[in-house]
């Protein structure tokens, strides 16, 4: 979770392509970085798309991050596990209490 004082929201939506899984998306970024932190997808009725297996899924795979004063640069990508013990998750629910608990570090050794 990330606190962000002030962010700007971009909507975007298919021109011309009735069939288009997604009816339009919402992109938030951080006005400080202009960094993009959350994105919602939504369906023609404007519910949110739920990634459930069924239907196509869409993230990002790769990020490059560039810091401008070592002039490092450093790539990320995103993938389905991780040395055989952890498996990238979708839309799910148990991933709060494993992760996101008072208790989650202490358990996970951080």
């Amino acid at each position: 979770m990330q606190l962000v004082p002030e962010a700007l929201v971009v909507e975007a939506a298919p021109v011309m392509f009735p069939r288009a899984p997604v009816g339009r998306k919402q992109i938030w970024f951080d006005a400080r970085t202009l960094l993009p932190f959350v994105m919602v997808s939504f369906d023609h009725k404007g519910d949110t798309v739920v990634m459930d297996g069924k239907h196509p899924y869409g993230s990002w795979t790769h990020v490059h991050a560039h810091n401008i004063q070592t002039t490092r640069i450093t790539r990320l990508e995103q993938v389905k596990q991780v040395r055989g013990s952890h498996t990238m998750m979708v839309n799910d629910r148990s991933a709060c209490d494993r992760y996101l608990t008072i208790h989650a570090p202490r358990r996970l050794g951080i």
